[in-house]
């Protein structure tokens, strides 16, 4: 049976029975497939999808457009290969005159939804402190480990502005989800002592937003625990660099507060552990942590 794999976060890659689908005609094909797999919950009407990829266009020739770009889509993912059908597979895509979806019941993967039940299993899974429980920290290494980029990362369509606003919400959303789990994942390994892991983790937030001022906290903190004092004195200063100039503001009380700490010598390998557990619920992944 044929297995299509498509990995959306980072460079859009699609993978057929181990094999790149590079058989995509256009953007508008790459944009059509991703936009139907994420939305693969409902069946979408055609003149919503030509409004949303051919807005400027009359609708007779959009409706044309459509009608090809789904025709090279299916060719692209042999959607039409007759050795598939034979093997009893179902189709990628189900297709009507007046709608497509993507068949939720066929056999491929997608990465934003693995990201999205491994977030989900961890608030949903009922624990007295995320530190101490290893399910759900080898939950959120598994979704940090997905997370390889910005979603559809480095692609556009300029002449289809509610597509673009429709990536620009998935993308929010994965980058949101991935700065909290880096997080959560950095805090754990700190409970356990595993201060080159925790570091690792706080360097990926940084890498990934770097005006994130809980994230400097937390590698300041991080830094002198592990007795690079002078390290930990000197991300402070990138902080407040790094906010000044993109944000037009200073660092928060708190940060200083941290920076005053470590200065003096109150920030050590004897802190380690005493850091506030998480609260259980949905603030895991939604709240802004300190």
């Amino acid at each position: 049976m044929a297995h299509l794999t498509i990995s959306l976060l980072g460079p859009l890659q699609v993978i057929l029975d181990g094999e790149p689908v590079t058989a995509f005609e256009s953007d508008k094909v790459r944009a059509l497939l991703v936009f139907l797999a994420v939305e693969s919950d409902r069946p979408h009407r055609r003149e919503t999808l030509v409004g949303l990829f051919w807005p400027e266009q009359a609708e007779r020739s959009a409706r044309h457009n459509l009608s090809q770009a789904l025709f090279n889509l299916r060719r692209a993912i042999r959607d039409h290969d007759a050795a598939h059908t034979k093997r009893g597979a179902p189709p990628f895509l189900s297709v009507t005159h007046q709608t497509i979806q993507f068949n939720s019941n066929s056999d491929y993967s997608l990465d934003t939804t693995a990201f999205g039940v491994l977030l989900d299993a961890c608030e949903e899974h009922r624990h007295s402190r995320l530190e101490t429980c290893d399910p759900c920290m080898a939950r959120l290494q598994k979704a940090v480990v997905l997370y390889q980029g910005d979603f559809f990362e480095g692609f556009s369509l300029g002449d289809s502005p509610a597509f673009e606003e429709w990536s620009v919400l998935q993308r929010e959303w994965a980058h949101r989800l991935a700065l909290s789990a880096l997080h959560l994942l950095a805090r754990c390994h700190e409970q356990h002592g595993e201060l080159k892991q925790a570091l690792q983790h706080t360097w990926r937030q940084l890498e990934l937003d770097p005006w994130r001022e809980k994230a400097h906290r937390q590698l300041m903190r991080l830094l002198a625990l592990i007795g690079r004092r002078s390290a930990a004195l000197r991300q402070y200063r990138v902080c407040r660099r790094v906010l000044e100039e993109e944000l037009g503001v200073s660092p928060s009380e708190e940060t200083t507060a941290l920076y005053q700490r470590i200065r003096s010598g109150r920030v050590g390998r004897e802190e380690m552990g005493r850091g506030v557990p998480p609260q259980p619920g949905r603030e895991y992944l939604d709240a802004e942590e300190a």
